[in-house]
């Protein structure tokens, strides 16, 4: 499997009352190629690291033909299935979009680098 790496920052957006809300960002550049001659395979995701406290970091893939995407999933220092029912596949171009939010009592969060390692695995 292949992918490549997107950097995303928050905004932050100025409601009512003086007060300020972060804006979800997304970004849906990245893409990733899967072969495989097994049956019944899953992608899992995993962060290098957890997120700071009250910042989130959501990934969905599309999946290949005949599998199934999770969805928008919640990454974490802990691997998670992010699309299952993959079985022998060889596809490209495959679409990943990854969404950053953040609660406004994660205060001022460092700029950090987060690594998500995607492997496949049996399902």
């Amino acid at each position: 499997m292949r992918s490549s790496s997107p950097e995303i920052q928050g905004r932050w957006r100025e409601h009512g009352h003086g007060r300020t809300q972060p804006d979800e960002v997304s970004d849906a550049t990245t893409t990733y190629d899967i072969t495989t001659n097994g049956t019944n395979k899953k992608i899992t995701a995993v962060l290098n690291t957890a997120m700071p406290a009250n910042v989130t970091l959501k990934v969905a893939l599309v999946a290949p033909t005949g599998g199934s995407s999770e969805g928008d999933v919640t990454l974490s220092n802990v691997a998670a299935d992010v699309v299952t029912g993959i079985t022998q596949k060889a596809e490209g171009s495959k679409t990943i979009t990854y969404k950053l939010s953040a609660l406004v009592t994660a205060g001022i969060v460092a700029s950090a680098t987060k690594t998500v390692t995607l492997t496949i695995a049996d399902g």
